[in-house]
C-alpha cells in the first residue's frame, strides 16, 4: 500500500478514496482532525509545516506516516496547499460516529483545485481566479474555454494568431490559476511551453469531453457545434462536473469584445506593458497600470476593470458608448462622490451567489448580499441623470434584482445573522412554523427551568441554590458546603465539587428532556429548512451574477470619471482612420509617481507625418517609456478611459504587440538573440495595417552587420508589406539614414544636453535623428572605472575618426580583414575622410537640431585619432 505500514479498516478505506481520486492529496476525516497517511503525509508536513507522527507497525515493524490538522482550521491549510498548485479532496464523516455500526462511513464532501475554488479565505482577494481549456490541433488551429466559477463567468474562443502562440496569447490575458490542455495524438506544444506562458497556473491532462447534450442550455446556446473551441467547452464542463458540479448550471457565456471584436494583447505585450503585472516577476508591489488606475469600490468592479486594461475593445460604436457614459457620469459633480459612496455598500455579489449554488456559504453573507442587492436597486432607482448615455441607461435596467429575492430575504434572514449555521438563529421568527414551534416549546421548558429553581429556593430556603449546566452531566442543583443539611430528599446527588455538591430530581430531569427534546427538533428543523433556503436562492443566482456585472461596469465607469477629473484626463477621439495622434502625452504610471517631473511628449502616426518613426537616443533618455506610454495610450482609449494628454485621437486598433527586454530561454535550448528573433517573427507574420508595433532595438543581439541588416529588413517590411503604425527604437544610427528615404517613416530622436560635467536628459522628442549614443557617458553614470572609460573615450575617437557613413545599399569596403564590431568601415586610402563626410550631409534636410550634432562630428573627425596632428 502507498501508506506503508499496517494494514487496518481505517487505512483500507483511505485508500480506496485515493483509487478514487488519483492526484488529489486527500484530506481523512478522523474525529477532530483531517489525516493524511503515508507519501500524502509527508507532502502535508512538508507543504504546511505540520507535524509528521506514525502510527501502528506491520510485522517488518514498519509504521505508517501520519500527519493531520484540525477540522475547525482545514480552510487556512487548504488555502496553502491550492497556492502552491495541489488538488486536494476532503473525504469527511457523513455519519454521526456514536451511531455507526463499525467503521464510521466517510465520503469526499468537496474537492478543491487551484482552479475551482470558491471561498473568499483562499481566493485571497478580489481578482478573477480563471480555470482555462486549452485545445491544440495541427497547423496551429485551436480553441480555449476559460471560466471563473466564483462569479459564473464562461468566455471561449480561438486563436489571436498563427500557431500555438496565437492560441496561448488568447488565454494569456485571463492569468489562469489552473490550466486544462489536450492536443493532437502527435500535435500540441510540451507541458513546459505551456508552462512558460502561464508560470503560476497547475497544468492538469484534460479529461474527456462531456456529451453535447450535457452542456447547460446558456452554454450550449453560445458554442458553435464542432471544432476546437466546442471540444475546450465540452472538456472544461467535465472538470467543472468533476470538481464542483454544483455550479455547471450557473456558468454563463460573457462577452469577451463588443461582437468577439477586441484589441488583441498578446502575452509578451501584456508584461511589456504591465498592465497587471510588473515586467519583471519579482517586482512584487510594483506600480502596474491596473494598481494605477484602480480607484473602484467594488470586488466587481476590480475585476472588471482588470479584465477591460486586459482586453480593450476594437469596436468604434462600443468605445465610445464606454467614453460618453464617463463624459455624463464626470459632468454630474457632487452626485459622483454619492454613486460611488452607494457603491461602497455592495458585496461580492457573484461571489456569495457562487457560493451558495455550492452550499459553501455562511448565514451572515445571506445578510450581505440582502444589503447589497437594494444598495443596487437604490442606485437603478436614482438613475434618471443617467438616461442621457444609452450605456449607463442599460446599466440601470441590470442593477435591478429580482423583487422575490429581495423580499425571501429581508422575511428569513435576522438583521443580525449568527456566524455558523450550528449555533441556531439562522430565521426570524414567523419565517417558518416547523422551526417556531419547536423554539416555543424550548423557550417553555427554559422558562419552567427558571420556575423550578425559584420554587426549590424558596422550599428548602437556600438562596445560593442554582441551576447549572456543563455538557457531561448535563442540568444540575448545585448547593454550597454550608447549605448541604437542607437538601431535601428528592434531590439525588450526582457529583461533588471543591465548592460542595450538585444533584439532580425527577423533575429537573423532565425539564432537561423537553429543553433538549425541544432543541434538537428545532435544530433540525432549521438544518432542513436551510437547506431548502438555499435551494430557493440558488434559483436566482444567474440573476445575481447579472447585477454583479453590472454593478462591476458601473463602478469601473464611475472610476473613468473620478480619474478624469482629479487627474486632468482628456476624452480621445475614437474613429476608424489610420491616425494616432496626441499632445503632451504622459506615460500614465509614471506621471503619477514623477508629477511635474515627467516630460509629456506628442505622438504622431499618419500617413501625413509617416506611419512609422524612426527612435533614436542615449540610454536612459527615455526611448522605451515613450513606446510603452504610446501603447498605454491605445490601451485606454480602447478600454473606454480618458487618456492623460492635452489632446489624443487614436484611429482603431486591432492588435498591439511589443519587442522590448533582453531576455533568455536557455533551459529550452534558446539564447537571448533566439528569443528576440522568435518574438519579432511572431509578430511580423501576425501584424497587419490595423496593428500597432513598437519594437526596441532589433537586432541588438548579434554582431553589428548581421543586426544591422536585420533590423534594416524588419522596418522595410513593416513600412512597404504591413502597412502598419510603429516605433522602432534603435542605436543603429545607419538605419536612420535608410529610413529617411522611405516614404511613410521618419526619424525623431530623444534630446540630451552636453554639460561640463556630462549629459543631461531633457526626455524631449525632437525631430531628426542623432548620430551619438552617448554610451561612454552612461557608462560613467553608472560608475564604470575612470581607466575603463578613458580606455574606451580613446577607442570611440579613433573609430569616428577612421569611420565614414553607410552608403544606400549598406556596408561598403569589406575587405578580408573587416571587424564587424563598428559601424562604419575605413575609408580607402586617399580620401579624406571630413571631405566624405561633408558630402553625404543633405544641407536643405536638416533641422537645426541635426545641424548641431553633424557640427560636433565634423569637428571629432577634423581633430583626428588622439595624438594625431590637428
Amino acid at each position: 500500500m502507498a501508506t506503508g505500514g499496517a494494514t487496518t479498516p481505517l487505512l483500507e478505506q483511505y485508500e480506496g478514496v485515493k483509487a478514487r481520486y488519483p492526484g488529489h492529496l486527500v484530506l481523512f476525516r478522523v474525529g477532530d482532525f483531517f489525516e493524511t497517511f503515508g507519501d500524502d503525509a509527508r507532502l502535508l508536513a512538508r507543504e504546511v509545516d505540520v507535524v509528521l507522527t506514525a502510527r501502528g507497525a506491520d510485522a517488518r515493524g514498519e509504521r505508517t506516516p501520519m500527519a493531520g490538522v484540525p477540522y475547525h482550521a482545514v480552510d487556512t491549510y487548504l488555502g496553502r496547499l491550492v497556492q502552491k498548485g495541489y488538488k486536494v479532496a476532503l473525504c469527511d464523516q457523513v455519519e454521526d460516529a456514536r451511531f455507526a455500526k463499525g467503521l464510521v462511513r466517510r465520503e469526499v464532501t468537496r474537492v478543491v483545485t487551484p482552479g475551482t475554488v470558491l471561498d473568499d479565505r483562499i481566493l485571497g482577494g478580489p481578482d478573477h481566479s480563471f480555470l482555462a481549456s486549452v485545445v491544440f490541433r495541427r497547423g496551429g488551429v485551436g480553441g480555449y474555454a476559460v471560466v471563473d466559477l466564483s462569479t459564473g463567468d464562461w468566455l471561449s474562443g480561438g486563436a489571436d494568431g498563427p500557431g500555438d502562440d496565437g492560441l496561448l496569447s488568447a488565454v494569456a490575458p485571463f492569468l489562469p490559476r489552473e490550466v486544462i490542455w489536450s492536443g493532437d495524438a502527435e500535435h500540441g506544444p510540451p507541458a513546459d511551453v505551456v508552462r512558460r506562458e502561464f508560470p503560476r497556473a497547475r497544468l492538469e491532462a484534460a479529461p474527456a469531453p462531456v456529451a453535447r447534450a450535457e452542456l447547460p442550455a446558456a452554454l450550449d446556446a453560445a458554442t458553435p457545434p464542432g471544432g476546437e473551441v466546442d471540444e475546450a467547452t465540452r472538456r472544461l464542463a467535465a472538470y467543472v462536473r468533476a470538481t464542483q458540479p454544483r455550479l455547471l448550471p450557473h456558468v454563463a457565456p460573457v462577452a469577451r469584445g463588443s461582437g468577439g471584436r477586441r484589441l488583441v494583447l498578446d502575452a509578451k505585450t501584456l508584461r511589456h506593458l504591465e498592465i497587471s503585472r510588473p515586467m519583471n516577476p519579482d517586482d512584487v508591489g510594483s506600480p502596474t497600470l491596473l494598481s494605477t488606475w484602480d480607484e473602484t469600490r467594488t470586488a466587481a468592479g476590480r475585476r472588471t476593470l482588470a479584465f477591460w486594461l486586459s482586453n480593450p475593445l476594437a469596436d468604434v460604436a462600443a468605445i465610445e458608448a464606454r467614453l460618453a457614459a464617463v463624459d455624463r457620469l464626470r459632468s454630474l459633480g457632487t452626485e459622483l462622490e454619492s454613486i460611488r459612496a452607494q457603491l461602497g455598500d455592495i458585496a461580492d455579489l457573484a461571489r456569495i451567489a457562487s457560493r451558495v449554488a455550492g452550499r459553501r456559504t455562511r448565514p451572515p453573507e445571506l445578510a450581505t448580499l440582502r444589503t447589497g442587492l437594494a444598495a443596487a436597486d437604490r442606485l437603478a432607482a436614482a438613475a434618471v441623470a443617467w438616461r442621457e448615455s444609452p450605456l449607463l441607461a442599460d446599466l440601470a435596467v441590470e442593477l435591478r434584482g429580482p423583487p422575490a429575492l429581495g423580499a425571501l430575504l429581508e422575511r428569513a434572514i435576522p438583521e443580525s445573522p449568527p456566524p455558523t449555521v450550528d449555533g441556531g438563529g439562522l430565521f426570524r421568527p414567523g419565517f417558518s412554523a416547523e422551526i417556531d414551534r419547536p423554539r416555543a416549546e424550548e423557550e417553555a421548558a427554559v422558562a419552567a427551568l427558571a420556575e423550578l429553581e425559584r420554587r426549590e429556593q424558596a422550599a428548602t430556603g437556600i438562596k445560593g441554590l442554582k441551576i447549572g449546566y456543563n455538557q457531561v452531566f448535563g442540568y444540575y442543583f448545585e448547593v454550597t458546603r454550608p447549605h448541604l443539611a437542607r437538601v431535601p430528599p428528592h434531590f439525588r446527588r450526582k457529583q461533588t465539587v471543591a465548592q460542595g455538591e450538585r444533584f439532580v430530581s425527577d423533575e429537573l430531569d423532565e425539564v432537561e428532556r423537553r429543553i433538549v427534546t425541544a432543541r434538537a427538533a428545532a435544530e433540525e428543523a432549521e438544518a432542513a429548512r436551510w437547506e431548502a433556503l438555499l435551494a430557493e436562492i440558488e434559483s436566482f443566482v444567474p440573476a445575481v451574477h447579472r447585477v454583479a456585472r453590472a454593478v462591476g461596469a458601473l463602478d469601473v465607469l464611475v472610476t473613468f470619471a473620478r480619474l478624469a477629473r482629479d487627474r486632468g484626463l482628456v476624452r480621445p477621439v475614437l474613429d476608424d482612420s489610420a491616425v494616432l495622434l496626441a499632445r503632451d502625452l504622459r506615460h500614465p504610471v509614471l506621471d503619477r509617481q514623477l508629477g511635474e517631473r515627467f516630460v509629456p511628449n506628442d505622438v504622431e502616426l499618419d500617413a501625413a507625418s509617416g506611419r512609422l518613426l524612426i527612435l533614436t537616443g542615449p540610454n536612459m533618455s527615455g526611448k522605451s517609456t515613450y513606446m510603452r506610454q504610446v501603447g498605454l495610450l491605445v490601451v485606454l482609449a480602447q478600454a473606454g478611459s480618458f487618456v492623460p494628454a492635452r489632446y489624443a485621437r487614436v484611429g482603431l486598433v486591432t492588435q498591439l504587440f511589443t519587442r522590448m527586454g533582453f531576455t533568455d530561454a536557455i533551459g529550452r535550448g534558446k539564447s537571448s538573440f533566439m528569443v528576440e528573433m522568435t518574438e519579432v517573427a511572431e509578430i511580423l507574420r501576425a501584424a497587419d495595417a490595423r496593428s500597432l508595433v513598437l519594437l526596441d532595438e532589433v537586432g541588438r543581439g548579434t554582431s553589428t552587420f548581421d543586426g544591422l541588416a536585420i533590423a534594416w529588413a524588419t522596418v522595410r517590411h513593416l513600412h512597404d508589406a504591413t502597412g502598419c503604425r510603429g516605433i522602432v527604437a534603435t542605436h543603429y544610427h545607419q538605419l536612420t539614414d535608410r529610413a529617411a528615404r522611405l516614404t511613410n517613416a521618419r526619424n525623431a530622436h530623444l534630446a540630451v544636453r552636453d554639460a561640463p560635467d556630462g549629459i543631461v536628459f531633457l526626455h524631449r522628442l525632437v525631430p531628426g535623428a542623432t548620430d551619438r549614443s552617448y554610451g561612454v557617458h552612461v557608462a560613467r553614470l553608472a560608475g564604470v572605472p575612470e581607466p575603463v572609460l578613458g580606455e574606451a573615450d580613446r577607442t570611440l575617437r579613433e573609430l569616428e575618426a577612421a569611420a565614414r557613413p553607410v552608403d544606400a545599399d549598406g556596408p561598403r569596403g569589406r575587405g578580408p580583414r573587416y571587424t564587424q564590431t563598428v559601424l562604419w568601415d575605413s575609408a580607402p586610402t586617399g580620401e579624406a575622410p571630413l571631405k566624405a563626410a561633408l558630402e553625404a550631409i543633405d544641407v536643405e534636410a536638416l533641422t537645426p537640431d541635426e545641424a548641431k550634432h553633424r557640427l560636433r562630428a565634423l569637428r571629432r573627425l577634423a581633430a583626428g585619432p588622439p595624438g594625431s596632428e590637428p
